[in-house]
């Protein structure tokens, strides 16, 4: 590994262990590797899906089904986010726990083999498990964990955690108020991404880049489903289509190439207006070049948009976490929220007659943005 150096870590091994359940866990992971590298050169980081290491049961059905029920029941899953919020030491959350531990059997011979200097765990699973085993002595690793969403929902919440790292200051707060976690063992970083967005990017660059009007007086409307593609899109695009021509639009379809490439062939004779995109690594520059970002509000792209100053509308968020970091933007005033598709078009057409309404929440998202989120985490872990 290669990067600067700015913290004496010589040597040290850390075990970073995210769920491929969504895109978001595993990005987060590999953004405080990143930042590791970046600040530690020599450092070992290992990125392990946690799933590796579980039952056989658990790695065929856990993220599978947490994906397929997203994608087709989203009120089933906001029920389900629901039932788990248990109060601490019921006889679900013991159960719950239990069932975690059976289901991950390899956890401890995997720590002792790799033998790391810490553990950060950026999903819910791994951490139940890792936290469980460190308040029964059974594990002598300092344990931490990143919460990925912009509200505390009691899955998190171990009393066997060494760090948390949360997004905001109220976060904090709320865990504080568990009676579980202790002030000193709380650090408000931000949700960690990538380190890449704490390098600005010149939006008329950016929109010349992706093959945009750079003039200003154009507004830039980015359509996201997050790295699957989920949700309504071509719905949504349709809406901006129908805007005036001045108007333009940029769709990241994510690993959805079915949907790429039926909005490619559908908008082919307004190429000039919108331009359609795959899967990116560099939604930095998209977020440059965008005004606004039209998406679901899970944990990752809102810190990313907001890391870039680029506030959101959020557009039929899946219930459970996603509605709670909806609720957290509009109440920061970096977001409005539409539930169809005709307040969808006029939240649109309000920021088209009243070019300072978004001007004042791009403001608010770069206020509440932390770019060097993962830098903050990856500082912390260093220094376990």
């Amino acid at each position: 590994m290669g990067g600067g150096n700015s913290i004496n870590a010589a040597a040290k091994r850390f075990l970073l262990l995210h769920v491929r359940a969504g895109a978001g866990h595993e990005r987060a992971a590999r953004a405080v590797a990143k930042a590791i590298d970046q600040l530690q050169p020599g450092t070992t980081v290992d990125v392990r899906d946690a799933l590796e290491l579980s039952s056989l049961f658990l790695r065929k059905t856990y993220a599978s089904t947490y994906n397929r029920v997203l994608a087709r029941a989203p009120r089933v899953w906001g029920a389900v986010y629901k039932r788990a919020a248990s109060p601490y030491d019921s006889w679900r959350q013991r159960l719950r726990t239990r069932l975690a531990v059976w289901g991950s059997p390899k956890y401890i011979d995997e720590v002792a083999r790799f033998d790391p200097n810490a553990i950060l765990c950026t999903q819910f699973l791994p951490a139940e498990v890792l936290a469980t085993w460190r308040e029964q002595g059974k594990m002598a690793v300092p344990i931490a964990t990143v919460i990925t969403d912009f509200a505390i929902h009691p899955i998190w919440v171990h009393r066997g955690m060494d760090r948390y790292f949360v997004a905001v200051d109220s976060m904090k707060e709320a865990l504080v108020d568990t009676g579980q976690v202790a002030a000193d063992r709380i650090e408000v970083t931000g949700v960690p991404i990538d380190p890449k967005f704490a390098t600005p990017i010149d939006p008329g660059a950016a929109r010349r880049e992706l093959g945009l009007d750079p003039d200003p007086t154009r507004p830039v409307f980015l359509l996201m489903g997050g790295g699957f593609g989920w949700g309504p899109i071509e719905s949504m695009l349709d809406v901006v289509m129908a805007l005036p021509p001045r108007v333009q639009a940029v769709v990241i379809a994510g690993k959805n190439e079915r949907l790429r490439a039926r909005l490619a062939s559908k908008f082919a004779p307004h190429a000039d207006r919108v331009k359609i995109h795959g899967f990116t690594e560099r939604v930095e520059w998209f977020l440059a070049a965008a005004d606004l970002l039209l998406s679901k509000s899970g944990g990752l792209t809102v810190s990313e948009a907001m890391a870039c100053g680029v506030p959101m509308l959020v557009f039929r968020p899946m219930p459970g976490q996603e509605e709670r970091n909806c609720d957290f933007l509009i109440e920061s005033g970096a977001a409005v929220r539409a539930h169809d598709y005709e307040e969808l078009h006029y939240r649109l057409m309000h920021f088209l007659h009243q070019p300072d309404r978004l001007k004042e929440m791009q403001a608010n998202a770069a206020r509440i943005g932390r770019p060097e989120s993962a830098n903050a985490v990856a500082a912390s872990m260093l220094r376990l």
